[in-house]
């Protein structure tokens, strides 16, 4: 005769239980997004009572939080291997914009790739996320680079090979990250038809555009007083 054995929930020490907590949290976001992320569900997948998870996440927004910051260290190591495997012209301008093409190339296939993580990783921080190169915390809880640091690198690597004047940077960002959100959530949310070949052919015509549009020289940026002027 088997004995059997009463069932006991696991238990936690040593900060373990909020790893466990944060861990649960990101599976649910991958399968769900960021709405999937919810204080009694992650404590039900963990094994604990509600009250346990409390104790390290008082608020839902403290949960979500922490899960979005692991969610785009995630991102971020997944871009990070991508670029690892680029191959880059000897050329130093030539070198700088192939590296911003595939900053944005990595973006988007982890928008593509991993759709709840992405969502929750850019939309679901309760307390919001910073324009790269604004702020410090670049890394997350296990000292994983954000997304933001290759965006940041990319454009410091223009500036230096004399292809974006430094002035130019804070608009750089902007450009930048407007053109390879926009494509993510083009495809995910307006276009979801598109076969991967047809992504591929879209992305890298949307990333020479950009790359073109920061590298040219020679022309002074228009003033808003000007760009209203032409509009009467």
């Amino acid at each position: 005769m088997v004995e059997k054995r009463p069932r006991t929930r696991a238990t936690y020490h040593h900060g373990d239980l909020r790893a466990a907590l944060i861990a649960a949290g990101v599976t649910l976001a991958r399968d769900g997004g960021p709405h999937a992320v919810v204080l009694r569900e992650v404590a039900r997948a963990v094994g604990v009572a509600p009250n346990s998870a409390y104790g390290h996440f008082p608020t839902l927004t403290a949960l979500k939080s922490a899960v979005a910051q692991r969610a785009r260290g995630d991102m971020g190591q997944a871009m990070g291997a991508h670029l690892d495997a680029v191959e880059e012209p000897a050329d130093r301008a030539e070198a700088a914009k192939t590296y911003l093409r595939e900053v944005g190339r990595a973006y988007v296939h982890y928008a593509v790739a991993e759709p709840g993580l992405f969502r929750t990783a850019m939309g679901g921080d309760p307390t919001g996320i910073t324009v790269p190169g604004t702020s410090t915390g670049d890394r997350d809880d296990q000292g994983r680079p954000k997304p933001k640091v290759f965006l940041e690198r990319a454009l410091a690597r223009l500036v230096e090979a004399g292809c974006l004047r430094p002035a130019d940077t804070g608009r750089a960002v902007m450009a930048s990250w407007a053109a390879v959100h926009g494509l993510s959530t083009m495809f995910l949310d307006l276009l979801p038809q598109l076969t991967a070949e047809e992504q591929e052919t879209a992305i890298g015509d949307a990333l020479d555009v950009l790359v073109a549009g920061l590298t040219r020289t020679g022309q002074a940026p228009r003033s808003s007083a000007a760009i209203s002027g032409s509009l009467k």
